[in-house]
């Protein structure tokens, strides 16, 4: 026994090794010809390796492959995790346009054998101009970025459907400009469409792609699957984002070692995706008196939860309905019960997801009911009618008939045919008395006291009342006009808001959150001076700010301290990790100079 069970868990623990484990390839998807580019393939967790590499064909191999270890170890919660990578790299150049497969590389772990999938790589004509030759301005002009270099696009899966059908709408942003960030992001609405978001990553992701022959860095913003609720040309409203832009100012200086240093400039584009038109045509005409909306493919199954049951013994029907399509907009199907059935609503489990553009999964019905008499009953089947897409037509699922066997009940007391089924059940209670007796004396009435009403304490207590009431109505009325006045009530709350969005930003800084930390650290610097100001979201930009704060007699210095601020969270945002003493530093910025301004603006 103590052999088995060391062989057990030497099993368990070689499985788990191995389930933890995996071989990744890591290319990017477009290239022009000339470039060089790295292909990178990735063991992690996997001992004892036997690298076996693919062969690399229409590219030229410059170097590689060159071998590099990641160890790595983290602490949570007091458990310590380990993890181990090893890196195959190769350095290849494109030679001539076309698409390319890369076959896939396999390594050998404790006799386990993992496969990379093959990729395919597309190679482009390179432009005339590997680089595109700018005008060098000034550091103080505005940077012109053209509608090409960077712009948004909203895609949809298909462009005609039926209603119902379902269908992927992606919002994609393009560029070959240098992004650092966005603002004033105002994504799609969908009307006419049920709609649910499916892919809203944290963090954006770009990936490189064919744009016309020209090579576009791109990010999914957001993925949509629809489901169209009306029939005709139904427009989706344009998207609409401000990309902050970082162009590159090349330095002119007095010297020599002035042209070897290049400042950046931020220059904010609003970039706004077309509208987009799906046409929905209506569902053929014809439909059978079960079809209630389904549209995709579905199967169809029920079943009781007993065969016999026991006169008022509650048993269940279950009627689940599978497969991919508008699913999670399905109605309850009707189910026909014999007449000594007591039957009560139904319950909905559903157990779908969204999968490559449309929903697929599983509904189950529960019917919960109760039968009141005995014997054999047959339940009639179940039909459910939904409109096959790939079939253009209509397609009745029918279930077949169930039959349940209900015994008689040997409970005392149960209903036998001499009382209604809804009757309710109680044992008798014996009192002392029946029938109580009517008094036929008059009764004598005593004198307790005196009475309150009528009295002056009575009118005391009205008068004290009115009093009252009219003084809480001239406070709530008051209360109610300075609640009114939405710029007092903004210019009174922004310091408090302020101060709850650096508590929230410390609290991050020392949770070592760095994207969040310099999130709300920017959202207290904007939403401080935009409530200080009342100013709205879209009046919210830097000209208009320094603008007012001029009017308002600000010093020139603590304006530009505040917008410099500003941009150095903004740009923090997307920029390396400076280090615990850096984000210390800008906090105590951020605390001073909201302090300050403060000072400045009462």
């Amino acid at each position: 026994m103590k052999r088995i069970v060391i062989t057990i868990l030497s099993v368990l623990s070689f499985v788990q090794a191995h389930a933890q484990g995996q071989f990744t390839i890591e290319v990017p998807g477009v290239v022009a010809t000339g470039e060089r580019f790295r292909l990178v393939f990735t063991a992690t967790d996997l001992p004892h390796e036997t690298f076996h590499p693919p062969q690399i064909q229409n590219f030229t191999v410059l170097a590689g492959p060159t071998t590099s270890t990641m160890n790595r170890m983290e602490y949570i919660n007091g458990r310590r995790t380990q993890s181990r990578s090893i890196s195959y790299t190769y350095i290849l150049e494109a030679r001539e346009p076309g698409k390319f497969t890369i076959d896939e590389a396999s390594i050998v772990s404790d006799n386990v054998t993992y496969k990379t999938r093959p990729v395919t790589v597309e190679v482009i004509q390179s432009a005339d101009k590997a680089v595109r030759e700018r005008k060098e301005e000034p550091a103080t002009a505005t940077a012109s970025i053209a509608d090409e270099d960077v712009f948004l696009r909203l895609s949809v899966s298909k462009s005609r459907v039926v209603k119902g059908e379902p269908l992927t709408a992606t919002l994609k942003l393009y560029t070959r400009v240098n992004v650092a960030g966005a603002e004033d992001v105002r994504f799609p609405e969908f009307n006419g469409f049920w709609s649910q978001e499916v892919y809203a990553p944290h963090q954006i992701e770009w990936q490189r792609e064919n744009v016309g022959g020209e090579i576009y860095q791109t990010a999914t913003l957001r993925s949509y699957v629809l489901l169209p609720q009306q029939t005709g040309n139904i427009r989706i409203d344009p998207s609409e984002i401000v990309c902050v832009i970082q162009v590159r100012n090349t330095r002119r200086g007095q010297s020599l070692l002035d042209e070897f240093f290049d400042t950046y400039q931020t220059v904010r584009k609003r970039v706004v995706a077309p509208p987009v038109t799906v046409t929905v045509r209506d569902l053929p005409v014809g439909a059978p008196a079960s079809f209630k909306g389904a549209v995709g493919k579905y199967s169809l199954q029920t079943m009781l939860g007993k065969d016999s049951v026991s006169a008022h013994d509650a048993v269940s029907l279950y009627v689940t309905i599978t497969g991919e399509g508008n699913i999670n907009l399905l109605e309850t199907p009707v189910v026909q019960f014999p007449p000594d059935f007591e039957v009560y609503d139904a319950k909905i489990t559903d157990n779908f997801r969204s999968t490559e553009g449309t929903f697929s999964g599983s509904k189950t019905f529960e019917y919960p009911v109760i039968p009141r008499s005995h014997g054999a009953f047959t339940i009639s089947p179940v039909e459910f009618t939904y409109y096959d897409i790939a079939a253009r037509q209509y397609k009745t699922l029918r279930s077949n008939p169930l039959v349940i066997e209900v015994s008689k009940s040997t409970e005392i007391g149960v209903y036998t045919g001499m009382y209604p089924p809804t009757a309710h059940r109680r044992s008798v209670e014996s009192l002392g008395q029946d029938i109580r007796y009517i008094y036929t004396s008059r009764p004598v009435w005593n004198k307790k006291g005196s009475c309150y009403t009528g009295s002056m304490y009575y009118y005391l207590a009205l008068f004290a009342i009115l009093v009252g009431s009219g003084m809480a109505y001239l406070g709530l009325n008051k209360r109610r006009e300075r609640r009114s006045d939405a710029v007092r009530v903004r210019n009174s709350r922004a310091n408090k808001v302020a101060r709850a969005r650096l508590k929230t930003a410390g609290e991050y800084m020392k949770q070592q959150r760095f994207e969040g930390y310099y999130e709300e650290l920017n959202r207290a610097l904007w939403g401080y001076i935009a409530d200080k100001l009342a100013l709205s979201q879209a009046d919210s930009s830097r000209e208009r700010i320094e603008e007012i704060l001029r009017e308002r007699q600000v010093d020139e210095s603590l304006i530009d301290d505040y917008t410099r601020l500003i941009e150095s969270c903004e740009f923090a945002r997307y920029a390396p990790d400076p280090g615990q003493l850096e984000k210390e530093r800008i906090f105590e910025r951020a605390v001073t100079v909201i302090s300050k301004m403060e000072q400045a603006l009462k």
